[in-house]
Protein backbone atom coordinates (compact mmCIF):
# COMPACT_ATOMS: atom_id res chain seq x y z
CA UNK A 1 0.00 0.00 0.00
CA UNK A 2 1.42 3.37 -1.02
CA UNK A 3 1.98 6.11 1.53
CA UNK A 4 -0.52 8.42 -0.20
CA UNK A 5 -3.22 5.72 -0.22
CA UNK A 6 -2.65 4.89 3.45
CA UNK A 7 -2.80 8.59 4.33
CA UNK A 8 -6.02 9.02 2.39
CA UNK A 9 -7.63 6.04 4.15
CA UNK A 10 -6.59 7.41 7.54
CA UNK A 11 -8.10 10.77 6.65
CA UNK A 12 -11.37 9.07 5.71
CA UNK A 13 -11.43 7.15 9.01
CA UNK A 14 -10.80 10.32 10.99
CA UNK A 15 -13.55 12.15 9.09
CA UNK A 16 -16.01 9.41 10.01
CA UNK A 17 -14.91 9.47 13.64
CA UNK A 18 -15.33 13.24 13.78
CA UNK A 19 -18.88 12.84 12.48
CA UNK A 20 -19.52 10.25 15.20
CA UNK A 21 -18.03 12.57 17.79
CA UNK A 22 -20.41 15.35 16.82
CA UNK A 23 -23.37 13.02 17.42
CA UNK A 24 -21.74 11.20 20.38
CA UNK A 25 -22.68 7.81 18.96
CA UNK A 26 -20.41 4.90 18.19
CA UNK A 27 -17.19 6.73 19.02
CA UNK A 28 -14.45 4.15 19.51
CA UNK A 29 -11.25 6.19 19.09
CA UNK A 30 -10.47 9.37 20.99
CA UNK A 31 -7.07 10.45 19.71
CA UNK A 32 -4.84 10.63 16.69
CA UNK A 33 -1.41 9.30 17.62
CA UNK A 34 1.60 11.17 16.26
CA UNK A 35 5.35 11.01 16.77
CA UNK A 36 7.98 13.64 17.48
CA UNK A 37 11.36 11.95 17.52
CA UNK A 38 10.97 9.21 20.12
CA UNK A 39 8.02 10.93 21.82
CA UNK A 40 4.47 9.71 21.30
CA UNK A 41 1.65 12.27 21.41
CA UNK A 42 -2.14 12.05 21.48
CA UNK A 43 -4.15 14.71 19.65
CA UNK A 44 -7.89 14.72 20.52
CA UNK A 45 -9.88 13.87 17.42
CA UNK A 46 -12.52 16.49 18.17
CA UNK A 47 -9.79 19.16 18.03
CA UNK A 48 -7.90 17.79 15.03
CA UNK A 49 -8.46 18.48 11.35
CA UNK A 50 -7.10 17.20 8.07
CA UNK A 51 -3.79 15.41 7.65
CA UNK A 52 -1.41 16.45 4.88
CA UNK A 53 1.82 15.07 3.52
CA UNK A 54 4.73 17.46 3.91
CA UNK A 55 4.90 20.10 1.20
CA UNK A 56 6.98 23.14 0.31
CA UNK A 57 7.05 25.74 3.09
CA UNK A 58 7.87 29.39 2.39
CA UNK A 59 9.75 30.94 5.34
CA UNK A 60 8.75 34.41 6.53
CA UNK A 61 11.21 36.98 7.90
CA UNK A 62 11.11 38.31 11.46
CA UNK A 63 9.20 35.34 12.87
CA UNK A 64 10.12 32.97 15.68
CA UNK A 65 11.97 29.76 14.77
CA UNK A 66 8.98 27.54 15.53
CA UNK A 67 6.95 29.35 12.87
CA UNK A 68 8.34 27.47 9.88
CA UNK A 69 6.54 29.59 7.29
CA UNK A 70 3.45 29.27 5.14
CA UNK A 71 2.27 26.48 2.86
CA UNK A 72 -0.34 26.21 0.13
CA UNK A 73 -2.71 23.36 0.98
CA UNK A 74 -5.76 22.59 -1.12
CA UNK A 75 -6.30 26.14 -2.26
CA UNK A 76 -5.64 27.83 1.10
CA UNK A 77 -2.62 29.36 2.82
CA UNK A 78 -1.69 27.85 6.21
CA UNK A 79 0.86 28.81 8.81
CA UNK A 80 3.16 25.85 9.54
CA UNK A 81 4.04 25.35 13.21
CA UNK A 82 6.76 23.14 14.68
CA UNK A 83 4.73 21.26 17.29
CA UNK A 84 7.88 20.08 19.06
CA UNK A 85 8.62 23.65 20.17
CA UNK A 86 5.69 23.43 22.59
CA UNK A 87 6.35 19.91 23.89
CA UNK A 88 9.00 19.32 26.59
CA UNK A 89 11.58 16.86 25.32
CA UNK A 90 12.01 13.59 27.21
CA UNK A 91 15.12 12.58 25.27
CA UNK A 92 18.34 12.13 27.22
CA UNK A 93 20.47 12.56 24.10
CA UNK A 94 22.94 15.42 24.14
CA UNK A 95 22.16 16.26 20.51
CA UNK A 96 18.64 16.12 19.11
CA UNK A 97 18.25 13.88 16.03
CA UNK A 98 17.96 15.75 12.71
CA UNK A 99 14.45 16.43 11.43
CA UNK A 100 13.55 14.57 8.26
CA UNK A 101 10.96 16.97 6.90
CA UNK A 102 10.54 14.94 3.72
CA UNK A 103 8.89 12.21 5.81
CA UNK A 104 6.93 14.59 8.02
CA UNK A 105 3.20 15.16 8.17
CA UNK A 106 1.15 18.28 8.74
CA UNK A 107 -1.82 18.07 11.12
CA UNK A 108 -4.62 20.60 10.86
CA UNK A 109 -7.01 21.74 13.56
CA UNK A 110 -10.79 21.71 13.70
CA UNK A 111 -12.29 24.26 11.30
CA UNK A 112 -14.46 25.59 14.13
CA UNK A 113 -11.37 27.19 15.70
CA UNK A 114 -11.06 29.58 12.76
CA UNK A 115 -7.26 29.45 12.38
CA UNK A 116 -5.43 28.36 9.24
CA UNK A 117 -2.54 26.59 10.94
CA UNK A 118 -1.04 23.11 10.68
CA UNK A 119 1.43 21.38 12.98
CA UNK A 120 4.49 19.55 11.71
CA UNK A 121 5.08 16.09 13.20
CA UNK A 122 7.59 13.38 12.38
CA UNK A 123 5.03 10.69 11.68
CA UNK A 124 1.62 9.18 12.33
CA UNK A 125 0.89 6.47 14.88
CA UNK A 126 -2.71 5.75 13.93
CA UNK A 127 -5.86 6.10 16.01
CA UNK A 128 -5.91 5.40 19.73
CA UNK A 129 -8.77 4.65 22.12
CA UNK A 130 -8.81 4.68 25.95
CA UNK A 131 -8.69 0.89 26.19
CA UNK A 132 -5.23 0.95 24.53
CA UNK A 133 -3.74 2.24 27.78
CA UNK A 134 -3.27 0.64 31.16
CA UNK A 135 -2.63 3.64 33.39
CA UNK A 136 -2.28 7.42 33.36
CA UNK A 137 -0.81 10.29 35.34
CA UNK A 138 -1.01 14.07 35.38
CA UNK A 139 2.02 16.30 35.06
CA UNK A 140 2.37 18.80 37.93
CA UNK A 141 2.43 22.49 36.98
CA UNK A 142 2.12 21.67 33.29
CA UNK A 143 0.86 24.28 30.80
CA UNK A 144 -2.79 24.07 29.86
CA UNK A 145 -2.15 22.39 26.50
CA UNK A 146 -0.37 19.41 28.07
CA UNK A 147 -2.99 16.98 29.32
CA UNK A 148 -2.79 13.50 30.79
CA UNK A 149 0.13 11.16 30.17
CA UNK A 150 -1.10 7.68 29.27
CA UNK A 151 0.92 4.46 29.34
CA UNK A 152 0.30 1.49 27.07
CA UNK A 153 0.98 -2.19 27.71
CA UNK A 154 4.67 -1.70 26.88
CA UNK A 155 4.88 1.13 29.42
CA UNK A 156 5.38 3.63 26.59
CA UNK A 157 4.29 7.13 27.56
CA UNK A 158 1.81 9.00 25.36
CA UNK A 159 1.42 12.72 26.07
CA UNK A 160 -2.02 14.17 25.40
CA UNK A 161 -1.87 17.60 23.70
CA UNK A 162 -4.91 19.88 23.77
CA UNK A 163 -4.71 21.78 20.50
CA UNK A 164 -7.51 24.15 21.45
CA UNK A 165 -5.65 25.27 24.57
CA UNK A 166 -2.39 25.57 22.62
CA UNK A 167 -3.75 27.92 19.96
CA UNK A 168 -5.14 30.14 22.71
CA UNK A 169 -1.78 30.42 24.49
CA UNK A 170 -0.37 33.99 24.24
CA UNK A 171 3.07 32.60 23.38
CA UNK A 172 1.59 30.69 20.45
CA UNK A 173 -0.24 33.77 19.17
CA UNK A 174 2.95 35.86 19.23
CA UNK A 175 4.94 34.78 16.18
CA UNK A 176 7.06 37.94 15.84
CA UNK A 177 10.76 37.46 16.54
CA UNK A 178 12.54 39.75 18.98
CA UNK A 179 14.50 42.21 16.85
CA UNK A 180 18.09 43.08 17.66
CA UNK A 181 19.24 46.74 17.85
CA UNK A 182 20.81 46.30 14.39
CA UNK A 183 17.52 45.12 12.96
CA UNK A 184 15.71 48.03 14.61
CA UNK A 185 18.09 50.37 12.77
CA UNK A 186 17.14 48.98 9.37
CA UNK A 187 14.25 51.43 8.79
CA UNK A 188 16.65 54.33 9.38
CA UNK A 189 19.01 52.98 6.71
CA UNK A 190 16.02 52.58 4.42
CA UNK A 191 15.24 56.28 4.89
CA UNK A 192 18.82 57.19 3.97
CA UNK A 193 18.66 54.95 0.91
CA UNK A 194 15.35 56.50 -0.10
CA UNK A 195 16.95 59.94 0.19
CA UNK A 196 19.83 58.86 -2.04
CA UNK A 197 17.40 57.52 -4.62
CA UNK A 198 15.47 60.78 -4.45
CA UNK A 199 18.64 62.74 -5.15
CA UNK A 200 19.53 60.51 -8.09
CA UNK A 201 16.09 61.23 -9.49
CA UNK A 202 16.46 64.97 -8.86
CA UNK A 203 19.09 66.46 -11.25
CA UNK A 204 19.21 69.79 -9.42
CA UNK A 205 20.13 68.18 -6.09
CA UNK A 206 22.59 65.84 -7.78
CA UNK A 207 24.27 68.80 -9.53
CA UNK A 208 24.43 70.80 -6.30
CA UNK A 209 26.18 67.90 -4.53
CA UNK A 210 28.62 67.11 -7.38
CA UNK A 211 29.56 70.68 -8.54
CA UNK A 212 32.58 72.10 -6.62
CA UNK A 213 32.36 75.47 -4.94
CA UNK A 214 33.95 77.99 -7.39
CA UNK A 215 33.37 81.13 -5.32
CA UNK A 216 36.50 83.28 -4.98
CA UNK A 217 38.37 82.99 -1.74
Amino acid sequence: MSKKKALRELQERIAKLLQQASSDTGLTASWLGVRLGEQKLLLPLQQSGEIYAMTAVQPLPYTKPWFLGVAHLRGNIYGVIELGAFIPSTSQAAVAPPIDRARSNLIGINDAFGLNVVFRVDGLEGLRSPDAFTRSETLPNAPAHLGTVFFDGNNTAWQEVHLQALIQDPQFLDIAAVMTPTEHALPQRDVLEQGTVHERNNPKQQSARSTPDRRPA
